[in-house]
């Protein structure tokens, strides 16, 4: 009796771990992503061999003669199995954080802490889509900082990142939640504005603008340094477009701001201009 005893109990410890084993298996099958093939095929072998488990288990049921080596050895691979999927679904953990952070280190820029130049445009063709169908303005803002070389050569690189991040920073402060910002330059971001008609966006550039001109970016020896920045304004405007290629429309108003920022930055710097309008502010 107590040899059957002892059978019948490792068995039944044997039955949970593999239950166990299933269902940790069924976890990592549901977050598998790309891998749930492979994932369904392990969590099918742990359900055909906890329903073994329980076949072996009712068939040591009133056994006179038990195998205590068979029920031993099941113990210890059921035991293995739990710790096996265990340790696999940490490793998943890990992989799937690492992605994570490469995902996000390819769509941010890491200095700055706002969106690569491709991530931008990609957000800003998403805007595209959705001004057509709110049918309401989209506004951009190109941004370019003025004598940054001269930073650079003056102060080194270390402190020419340290003015772009608080450039950064300066910026988000005065942005919404919905707005975009990203860096498509060496020293040069891009604002994306939803849902914003032409007077706003160029309030909100001159704001930008004051709010860098009145700020210390960065502090060397005591020394505080100031920058100013050139903004060219160009607004998307739903109704004057086709819904077409929005890589194309996304590229064309890209290169207004971009025109009108270089019309400010010809008519003295530290100014705001509006595509196709020569008037500054």
């Amino acid at each position: 009796m107590m040899s059957e005893f002892i059978v019948i109990s490792l068995y039944a410890v044997s039955l949970i771990f593999q239950i166990s084993a299933f269902y940790l298996s069924y976890q990592l099958f549901r977050r598998a992503g790309a891998y749930r093939l492979p994932c369904l095929f392990l969590m099918l072998g742990f359900l055909t061999i906890a329903l073994r488990q329980m076949n072996l288990l009712i068939n040591a049921i009133g056994d006179s003669d038990p195998n205590q080596l068979d029920a031993l050895i099941t113990l210890i691979t059921s035991s293995l199995f739990v710790l096996g999927i265990h340790y696999l679904i940490r490793a998943f953990s890990s992989i799937e954080i690492q992605s994570d952070i490469f995902e996000h280190d390819a769509k941010v820029d890491t200095m700055t802490g706002v969106f690569r130049r491709q991530e931008t445009f990609n957000r800003l063709q998403q805007e595209i889509s959705r001004s057509f169908r709110n049918r309401q303005p989209l506004a951009l803002i190109m941004i370019d900082i003025d004598h940054f070389k001269f930073v650079n050569d003056r102060y080194g690189h270390l402190v020419g990142n340290v003015v772009l991040k608080n450039l950064a920073i300066s910026c988000q402060q005065e942005l919404r939640n919905i707005d975009i910002l990203g860096r498509v330059g060496g020293e040069e971001f891009l604002v994306v504005l939803p849902n914003t008609h032409e007077d706003a966006a160029l309030a909100i550039a001159e704001r930008l603008r004051i709010q860098i001109q009145n700020c210390v970016v960065a502090q060397i020896d005591n020394e505080p340094i100031r920058i100013t920045i050139s903004c060219g304004v160009a607004i998307f405007k739903p109704e004057s477009e086709l819904d077409l290629v929005h890589p194309a429309l996304a590229d064309k108003y890209f290169q207004q701001a971009d025109l009108a920022m270089y019309q400010a930055k010809q008519g003295g710097r530290n100014q705001s201009v509006v595509w196709a309008d020569s008037k500054s502010v």
